[in-house]
């Protein structure tokens, strides 16, 4: 598939979209990662941001809060592309909570309390 331009649409940097770039250094993923309390430090690699977002979030399901917020910036992308819905940091946080309410029907009565906790108090 031969696209117009292989440059990032959720920023005006003119930056080649990458993973990397999507998901942690273009500035509407930042604005993402920052409504959940997250900063990601560029300099590092991404294996290495991860663990800094583990370190950040201290709570056991770290990763399912990383596979959300990734999940809701490449819908977002997708939604821009190929629906023409412009992009906003508070539609990808509503995406957010909705996604993570229908993990919380398929968790564990014991971590339930926990995950309804950090959403209530993150968001």
């Amino acid at each position: 598939m031969v696209m117009p331009s292989y440059n990032c649409v959720l920023c005006s940097h003119n930056k080649i979209e990458t993973l990397f770039h999507l998901l942690l250094e273009c500035s509407f993923a930042q604005e993402c990662w920052i409504h959940l309390g997250l900063y990601a430090n560029l300099q590092l690699d991404p294996y290495s941001i991860l663990t800094s977002f583990k370190t950040q979030l201290q709570v056991p399901f770290f990763m399912e809060i990383i596979i959300i917020m990734s999940w809701c910036i490449w819908m977002t992308r997708n939604n821009l592309i190929f629906r023409g819905i412009p992009p906003t940091t508070q539609g990808a946080i509503l995406r957010f909570k909705s996604t993570y309410a229908l993990v919380l029907h398929r968790v564990k009565e014991a971590s339930k309390q926990s995950m309804v906790e950090w959403l209530e108090l993150m968001l």
